[in-house]
């Protein structure tokens, strides 16, 4: 009977070249068998650990995503309006960033505002109508309320006549609930972030 042809042993610290005396053998002699064997062994054992570790981390994911849920679903409605007048007061500022205040048309270091036209409080179907919201220093807002006076011709000059008419029409006042408030504060999040990625580009 023939020799099989010659190979390397597979046991990493031998490496030796022998004749194998049956198919499918891949070590030399018994030593480096149970060397491989271990060696197997360690490593079944170092994948399972990895696995295990794995499936550990996905599950305190998992219920560390279920916890957040259950806190989410006892917040007040004020807090979800809130994370979403947030959300879109921060587009308007960013958007509106290199323009000056838009009732006094002055640039200064001061605190500026989402300044709303017509005020959420008599008007809160506008409360997130980009039309109606612009960059407004916080002295004509807060100190001078809003100073319409100024910020009526600003705004027109700004969104054209047509778009102005538009906003002083009557608007439905939709009846956002909690999930709608998420809606929006996601999308404003979103809109700014698409907006500073155009900006860097």
């Amino acid at each position: 009977m023939a020799k099989k042809p010659r190979r390397k042993c597979v046991n990493q610290s031998c490496r030796e070249w022998f004749h194998p005396a049956r198919d499918g053998q891949v070590v030399c002699c018994y030593e480096c068998a149970t060397a491989v064997a271990k060696a197997q062994t360690a490593k079944n054992r170092a994948e399972a650990l990895r696995a295990e570790k794995k499936r550990q981390r996905e599950e305190e994911k998992e219920q560390r995503a279920q916890q957040a849920e259950r806190r989410q679903a006892v917040k007040p409605l004020s807090y979800f309006i809130k994370q979403a007048q947030h959300a879109f007061n921060e587009f308007i500022r960013y958007r509106d960033r290199h323009l000056p205040c838009v009732s006094c048309d002055r640039h200064h270091e001061g605190q500026y505002h989402a300044g709303h036209f017509r005020t959420t409080g008599a008007n809160p179907e506008l409360r997130f109508d980009e039309d109606n919201c612009h960059k407004q220093c916080s002295a004509c807002n807060n100190h001078l309320s809003g100073n319409l006076t100024a910020y009526r011709p600003a705004l027109i000059a700004k969104i054209g006549q047509a778009r102005f008419d538009a906003l002083m029409g009557p608007h439905e006042l939709p009846k956002w609930k909690r999930d709608d408030y998420i809606r929006i504060r996601d999308e404003y999040r979103a809109k700014l972030k698409k907006l500073k990625q155009q900006v860097a580009a």
